[in-house]
């Protein structure tokens, strides 16, 4: 099945469930001792300890809020600005809340997560971030052991669940509301020009000249030993510190005008096979290879299919979310207390 171009795919919901969590960046619900504690028992400790809101008596507190928030940003390097910083702290917190709800509703039918699907969850949020370490600084910093976001990750993996056998269940799409889609939205179907490409990456350590010297180093010798006959993708599960390495290196679709500019202006050049010189970032130094190239136009119906009944389904699936979310809130308690505002 071939992908849908990405200005076709919608932005995820509101909601963490199939939001945040199927992107990786997720802090569903609070850990033991957290959510599931007495409205007061975060009353004299830390700053970190004091609830952003509560979900009929039971606290979401401070630090994973404010974790939450901050996994959204990983990989930006730039200032935010505070109306966007804003708009990510309201809707961080209100996915908490609709996924605290959620876990209460789940009650007596909450099913066991077994270690492995929680191992599995946490090496897809790994592999999103920018490096393999930050999980661990980001935790760090935020006072957050990982016994407790291992539970943080079990209880959204809870949510998960009981929302896709008791509440989302199975939605059906038509040929016909496909094709009206289609048909209805052609500012959707319209292709930019766009490049897949494969990366190698060699990350910088610190900001020293000496550090930038050894790394462009290690990197030209990989470019070396590609232009002596190694194969990119091979090179790239060897050599690089991307968290695309284990798939040879591939890091999708870069649509023109839609990615980082010297990384776009740098593969939009390239021909299918070629590789790229080196290419410098603030995350390290990359050498990129094109693997396919889909020229500007408009995405014909064959193509765009899959995708659009995905989107469909998934649209269908939110909407049952939230109508069921709203009737859990019009018999809950919510408060939003002071401070979760920037």
């Amino acid at each position: 099945m071939k992908r849908m171009p990405r200005n076709v795919v919608l932005p995820a919901g509101r909601f963490l469930i199939g939001g945040l969590l199927a992107a990786g960046l997720m802090m569903g619900v609070a850990g033991p001792g957290h959510a599931g504690a007495p409205a007061g028992a975060a009353s004299g400790k830390t700053a970190a300890d004091a609830a952003v809101a509560r979900v009929n008596g039971r606290p979401i507190l401070r630090r994973d809020f404010d974790l939450a928030v901050q996994l959204q940003f990983q990989g930006r390097r730039a200032s935010v600005p505070l109306a966007e910083l804003r708009a990510v702290r309201s809707r961080v917190l209100e996915g908490m809340i609709d996924n605290e709800l959620l876990y209460q509703d789940a009650g007596r039918s909450r099913q066991n997560i077994p270690d492995a699907d929680v191992d599995a969850e946490i090496a897809r949020i790994r592999g999103v971030l920018s490096a393999p370490g930050d999980l661990d600084t980001l935790l760090r910093t935020f006072a957050t052991s990982e016994a407790d976001f291992r539970s943080q990750v079990r209880r959204t993996l809870v949510v998960t669940r009981h929302v896709e056998r008791e509440i989302a269940g199975k939605s059906e799409v038509s040929d016909e509301d496909v094709r009206r889609y289609y048909d209805q939205n052609p500012a959707e179907m319209a292709r930019r020009e766009r490049v897949r490409v494969s990366q190698i990456l060699v990350r910088v350590p610190g900001e020293t000249a000496a550090a930038r010297a050894t790394a462009r180093e290690k990197i030209e010798a990989i470019l070396k030993e590609i232009r002596d006959g190694r194969d990119f993708a091979d090179a790239a599960r060897r050599f690089s510190e991307g968290a695309e390495a284990s798939q040879g290196g591939d890091l999708g679709w870069i649509v023109r005008g839609g990615g980082t500019p010297v990384i776009e202006r740098a593969a939009l050049v390239l021909g299918i096979g070629e590789i790229s010189d080196v290419v410098e970032t603030r995350l390290g130094l990359h050498l990129l290879k094109a693997t396919d190239r889909q020229p500007e136009g408009v995405v014909p119906f064959d193509e765009a299919r899959e995708a659009i009944r995905a989107r469909l389904v998934a649209r269908d699936r939110e909407q049952k979310i939230e109508k069921y979310v709203e009737r859990l809130k019009e018999r809950a308690t919510v408060e939003r207390l002071e401070g979760a505002a920037p």
